[in-house]
């Protein structure tokens, strides 16, 4: 599944190729500290996966294909954690975890993440070992809470402080599930173990804080992190959306018959790995929904409990028979994502791959000539184009006409809705996601504004 998507899918805009491009430019800078995109701080996303990232370079040389590899293995190492906590959860059954794997590999969400650079995989694989130490904790070994606190810092440094959405909940409500270690020793663990996730990351954030300057600072220790939770800029969406997206997410085990049938079968006594389950499931599902900002992917870390859930059920209800059929159904899901890539994805995949356009770019900086782009820019072409100069980013359509009059050389990359629109010869132009984009010399321009809206327009 791994070498399909590889061989027929671009690097997608502006996720994937924007995370690369960050990567790419520290690794330019030769700055290891503060990330960056086009040439400034970048202050979204905290450094944990571009140094993975630069890892594979430093070992392979710069390229695309290591990077893209993460994902599958982060995907793998997930996989083996939720079998090592279904262990910790419930040592007296041998086939929850076997079964909790499958369920959680054949979740088609969970496929199709498995082959995208993007954090939230990253961000599992802490949760997932926060998880486990908390579980270890509770059994009464104490090198448990080394583990939850390496798993909060090593969230924070994935994705910031949404680590402890997932990971405090379960800590915090140890007398629901744990309560015989839920007394003052079990919270004094509890604070070590947050104290030593906050030092972990910190030992990145304050260095960083100090090297990126008085913007960076700010965003990285509030715009980014509190600023995000009641006032957020992107992805905004109601409370109830996980409600509606829930299902979908956990296709196509909630359309699976046998599952159903041998759940209600499985009686409502819910046993201490059970409960440990609902406090990590529930009290995030609520804080994820009262954030402002939603995406599916938000719920990524929590689909390892619901598949532990879902498989102690089972098991309880003497359903080993069905660990084959899981098998078969998950291999038969994989399959299906493969057959996606190689039937469908060639056909449209031009839209979504830039490095024909990137590489124009890098010829013409090479050159020594300016090239802009008009709106934001997401850092879709410093990858691909293995740029070494930053565009000039024109956010106003009114700073246009100035600036190509200051800059008669310069090319200027316009975006528009028309997938397929009418350039004069020898402008080169390619499809962008659902519409195009042109790549105009100034000079055919300057003295016509109205090309800015209708690539035809002479004046």
């Amino acid at each position: 599944m791994t070498a399909t998507a590889l061989l027929t899918r671009p690097l997608l805009p502006v996720d994937e190729t924007r995370y690369l491009a960050v990567a790419w430019e520290m690794w330019q800078h030769g700055d290891f500290l503060v990330p960056w995109l086009n040439g400034q701080p970048y202050s979204h996303k905290p450094p944990l996966l571009f140094w993975l990232v630069q890892a594979g370079w430093a070992l392979f040389g710069v390229n695309a294909w290591s990077a893209r590899l993460l994902a599958p293995l982060l995907a793998l190492a997930c996989l083996w954690l939720t079998a090592r906590l279904a262990r910790a959860l419930w040592p007296d059954d041998p086939l929850a975890g076997p079964l909790a794997v499958w369920l959680l590999f054949g979740t088609l969400f969970w496929l199709l993440f498995m082959t995208l650079v993007q954090f939230d995989l990253l961000l599992t694989l802490c949760a997932l070992l926060a998880f486990l130490g908390l579980a270890q904790a509770a059994g009464g070994h104490g090198r448990g809470w080394l583990l939850t606190g390496l798993g909060i810092g090593l969230g924070g440094l994935a994705k910031g402080p949404v680590i402890l959405v997932a990971v405090l909940p379960p800590a915090l409500l140890a007398p629901l599930w744990a309560p015989g270690r839920a007394g003052l020793r079990w919270y004094l663990g509890a604070a070590g173990a947050l104290a030593l996730g906050l030092l972990i990351a910190l030992a990145w954030a304050l260095p960083a804080a100090q090297a990126g300057g008085g913007a960076y600072r700010q965003a990285i220790f509030w715009g980014q992190s509190a600023g995000r939770v009641v006032h957020s800029f992107a992805h905004r969406a109601p409370w109830w959306t996980y409600l509606a997206l829930l299902p979908l997410m956990t296709l196509p085990w909630v359309a699976w018959p046998p599952l159903w049938r041998r759940l209600r079968g499985s009686g409502l006594r819910l046993d201490a790995g059970l409960r440990f389950c609902l406090a990590g499931l529930l009290p995030a599902l609520l804080l994820f929904s009262l954030i402002s900002g939603k995406q599916a992917k938000y719920l990524l870390p929590l689909l390892p409990l619901l598949a532990l859930l879902a498989a102690r059920l089972l098991t309880r209800a003497g359903a080993a028979d069905l660990l084959p059929r899981a098998r078969r159904v998950a291999t038969a899901m994989a399959a299906l994502v493969v057959a996606a890539h190689l039937l469908v994805v060639p056909f449209v995949r031009a839209p979504f791959d830039v490095t024909p356009l990137a590489r124009r770019i890098a010829s013409l900086q090479a050159q020594g000539v300016v090239v802009a782009n008009l709106g934001k820019y997401h850092g879709q072409y410093h990858f691909p184009g293995r740029l070494r100069q930053p565009l000039v980013v024109l956010k106003r359509r009114a700073a246009v006409a100035p600036w190509l009059r200051a800059h008669p050389r310069a090319w200027l990359l316009v975006y528009y809705p028309d997938p397929a629109p009418a350039v004069p010869a020898g402008v080169y132009w390619q499809r962008y996601r659902g519409g195009s984009v042109v790549l105009w010399p100034a000079r055919l321009l300057i003295g016509r504004p109205a090309r800015l809206d209708d690539p035809a327009a002479s004046a």
